[in-house]
């Protein structure tokens, strides 16, 4: 018998979880089976690797990077692109955990690529990786074609889902003190004023609890008994008959055996580059699939603080993280961050404690002039690891980019100097760097082949084919997406949910 759900989830990531979690508590007797083509990680289900001893932590980190599972990444990194600085801050906290997507790309005249452009492959995708900042779009950033009281609803949500802790007011300490430094440097007319970066996690006997992807699926299992996780389980293609999904066809990544299952609706959350790879080898090709590829730069500062900002002569308020939040705004299209390292609750390795108590950190992140060229490409012949089309990136910088990363310099140094003194010049990331991609299966207003869905996620032109993921984000953006991203998988899911219970209703009978 073929085996039949009425919901298929492709990825285990933070929307494809939004969306099984969202169905499932909307019809209990849904049957969902998620798929996700890389492992399950010892432990608690979906859990942040930041709240794992150091040996878990580990652990979890090696199985999940791919074709370079089980590979210590002082290894993995003994060979890597040009351009990529192996001192830069995302190579100690981001890439383990990872592999990556192409570290020795061949360009193209005029192309820059994103050499550091990574993915991870496990149950939770990078949702127990993630850095956890959430702040909300402003302005621009946000989605224009969606009405504001249901985007402020969906985020609303998204920020349950994700159990955001957010810090209000001038806050206390040293943390009020960076604070009313940077708005000094930064606030004016029509900015969006200095505050602090919200950020998923919550205190449990006075320690940092990171959210991860089983946060947002809490007690899926037994609520939804028809709610099933399958890991090593690679979606090789979406079936489409006469224009409708009707399931997809799976590998099983352990035997290698390849089976069908039918379903009354697919739903694709791969990841900005997996997501149209799975589309486009299941021959669902709109003309935007793969366009308009945008990952906002970011450029790094670090130094040390004056002697006035010295942590140890204050008393910061319990449980607060310190990270000031410079936002977007569209006469700065740019996001800051200012954070005092030394008495912050993240996992960083900061070597000798007397110098790391007064380190700190601002790095700056840019919005992307968004171009139709800027694009993942899928090659009809060749494959990669996991057998699938292989991809390839072209990425540009225009006129307007290069003016935005001397502005994300200038920006970077001037916050370090308000409260200390720089180690080395602002450096921009090697592109890849931040894993936000965005754009690559993007949410439109109309079918007018600009877009890959509509503003409820479903792929235009293919009935009951749904994609979620940072990739369906059309804006120009400096703010880090996964809270947008969550919001808008909620919201799909719940229209999504309303197309079941007719369904789920006749199987009961």
């Amino acid at each position: 018998m073929t085996e039949q759900v009425d919901v298929l989830i492709v990825g285990s990531g933070p929307a494809g979880s939004t969306y099984a979690r969202t169905i499932g508590d909307a019809v209990p007797t849904a049957r969902i089976l998620m798929v996700e083509v890389g492992p399950r990680i010892p432990g608690t289900r979906g859990e942040h690797t930041l709240n794992m001893s150091e040996e878990a932590r580990v652990a979890a980190q090696l199985l999940t990077q791919g074709p370079e599972a089980g590979v210590e990444r002082a290894k993995a990194l003994a060979d890597i692109g040009d351009g990529i600085d192996p001192s830069l801050e995302f190579r100690q906290t981001i890439l383990p955990g990872l592999f990556f997507l192409d570290p020795r790309p061949k360009l193209e005249d005029g192309e820059v690529g994103l050499s550091a452009a990574s993915m991870a492959s496990g149950v939770g995708g990078m949702g127990i990786h993630w850095g956890t900042s959430s702040p909300r779009p402003h302005q621009s950033e946000r989605i224009p074609f969606i009405p504001a009281d249901e985007l402020d609803a969906a985020l609303d949500h998204a920020e349950q889902l994700l159990r955001v802790t957010k810090w209000d007011g001038p806050g206390t300490g040293l943390s009020a003190k960076i604070r009313l430094q940077m708005a000094e440097e930064f606030d004016g007319p029509g900015l969006t004023p200095a505050g602090f970066m919200p950020s998923s996690l919550h205190w449990e006997n006075g320690r940092p609890q990171f959210s991860g992807t089983g946060v947002i699926l809490g007690d899926l299992e037994s609520k939804v008994s028809g709610f099933e996780l399958r890991a090593e389980t690679l979606a090789r293609r979406v079936i489409v008959e006469d224009g409708v999904a009707v399931g997809a066809v799976l590998e099983d990544r352990r035997t290698g055996e390849s089976y069908e299952v039918r379903a009354e609706h697919v739903v694709v959350c791969a990841d900005g580059l997996r997501t149209p790879q799975v589309l486009f080898a299941s021959g669902v090709r709109p003309t935007a699939l793969g366009h308009y590829l945008n990952e906002h730069f970011q450029v790094g500062a670090f130094g040390y603080l004056d002697d006035e900002f010295d942590p140890a002569r204050f008393e910061d308020e319990p449980e607060h993280l310190g990270y000031v939040l410079v936002p977007f705004s569209d006469a700065r299209p740019m996001q800051g961050g200012i954070t005092a390292i030394g008495n912050s609750p993240y996992s960083i390795s900061l070597g000798d404690p007397a110098l790391a108590s007064k380190l700190m950190a601002c790095p700056w992140y840019g919005a992307k002039d968004i171009q139709y060229r800027d694009r993942v490409e899928f090659s009809e012949t060749e494959t990669d690891f996991y057998g699938m089309p292989k991809m390839t990136i072209h990425y540009s910088r225009t006129d307007t980019d290069l003016v935005t990363i001397q502005q994300l310099k200038e920006n970077a140094a001037r916050s370090a100097a308000r409260i200390g003194t720089l180690a080395e010049e602002p450096a921009l990331a090697a592109g890849g760097s931040s894993i936000h991609y965005q754009g690559t299966v993007r949410m439109g207003a109309t079918n007018d082949g600009l877009s890959v869905c509509d503003q409820y996620l479903k792929v235009w032109d293919v009935e009951n084919l749904y994609v979620g993921g940072n990739g369906v984000i059309p804006t120009s953006t400096a703010s880090n997406p996964t809270l947008t991203t969550v919001a808008l998988a909620w919201r799909a899911a719940t229209e999504l949910a309303t197309h079941l219970p007719s369904e789920c209703s006749r199987r009961l009978w």
